[in-house]
């Protein structure tokens, strides 16, 4: 799959199989979340691996909307030290692993973690540390039914304003 059919395919999907993720395929998609850039090239956030059942479950308690999540193969959290901390490097690095995950077959699913103290618990990660977002993965369940929030996509003339707002 080349990239813009890669990005335009992919989906969230909360659904996953048991299958185990071998290293192989796990080593090239923690690659590409490796390679995703940051400000000032500093590269702040590392990658928290996630697969014992009763840390997942511990680290669902960390969001509003996350009850779901310890259902997954592999939670993936990001975190960074607070004091730098940015977003935006840390939606980059995101969007980087779940691309590639997509390319390899898996699913993906982007989660808020709304609590950092609930997350540092469960995680045990220092005082100065926080994980706002996690990506969960697993290969699809082919059973799962599709999505009630499934909608068409705003068109191109909706989404883009050129020059002003009018």
């Amino acid at each position: 799959m080349d990239a813009y059919q890669t990005i335009i395919s992919k989906r969230d999907l909360r659904q996953y199989t048991e299958d185990p993720i071998s290293d192989d395929v796990l080593g090239r998609v923690l690659q590409a979340a490796r390679m995703a850039g940051s400000a000032k090239n500093v590269e702040p956030n590392r990658l928290i691996l996630i697969s014992d059942q009763n840390v997942q479950d511990a680290v669902a308690l960390a969001g509003d909307f996350t009850s779901w999540i310890g259902s997954s193969t592999l939670i993936i959290g990001i975190a960074a030290q607070e004091d730098d901390l940015r977003l935006f490097d840390t939606g980059r690095t995101a969007q980087n692993l779940m691309l590639a995950a997509h390319g390899e077959g898996l699913a993906t699913c982007p989660v808020t973690l709304h609590h950092q103290d609930v997350a540092r618990d469960a995680i045990g990660f220092p005082a100065d540390w926080v994980m706002p977002m996690a990506v969960t993965m697993g290969w699809p369940d082919p059973e799962a039914p599709r999505s009630p929030l499934s909608r068409q996509r705003v068109s191109l003339d909706e989404l883009v304003i050129r020059n002003r707002w009018s």
